[in-house]
């Protein structure tokens, strides 16, 4: 299966997050806006293709200082040594740190929204998805990049 890596991004729209579950939603009072504004962001990330970069280390060390990371994750899973972060749906990190756990989907949206029209940065981008076939075309997606380095 080969997928245009582009449309990895509206693939992650596909399946339940986290936020659809009932856990999710007693965890979360605000989970339905966070799931829009998620898709809201996965669009924005769509229209600006030409800036997202493709990671599967989010580390400063893979990415460099001074950038822009995002993870987006259809699951809850525990800290993986690629991030040094827990994957809960949404983080945004600056320099490899995490901005707020806090930060809600829609504040990571105005953040982001701001960062595309104010400066030419690229953006990080880890996906994590529930599908099988999904995370094996990341993965893929993800080696390549690094061997065009």
């Amino acid at each position: 299966m080969t997928i245009d890596p582009r449309e990895l991004l509206l693939k992650m729209k596909e399946y339940d997050f986290i936020y659809d579950t009932k856990l999710g939603k007693i965890m979360n009072k605000k989970s339905e806006e966070d799931k829009y504004f998620i898709f809201k962001i996965l669009d924005l990330l769509y229209d600006n293709f030409d800036r997202v970069k493709y990671t599967d280390d989010l580390s400063e060390s893979v990415i460099g200082k001074e950038k822009w990371g995002i993870l987006i994750s259809q699951k809850f899973a525990i800290s993986d040594k690629r991030m040094p972060i827990p994957q809960v749906p949404f983080n945004l990190l600056y320099s490899s740190k995490l901005i707020s756990m806090s930060l809600s989907a829609r504040q990571g949206y105005y953040t982001l929204v701001g960062l595309l029209l104010e400066t030419d940065e690229d953006i990080y981008v880890m996906l994590n998805f529930r599908d099988e076939k999904y995370r094996k075309e990341y993965k893929r997606l993800t080696k390549e990049k690094k061997k065009v380095k």
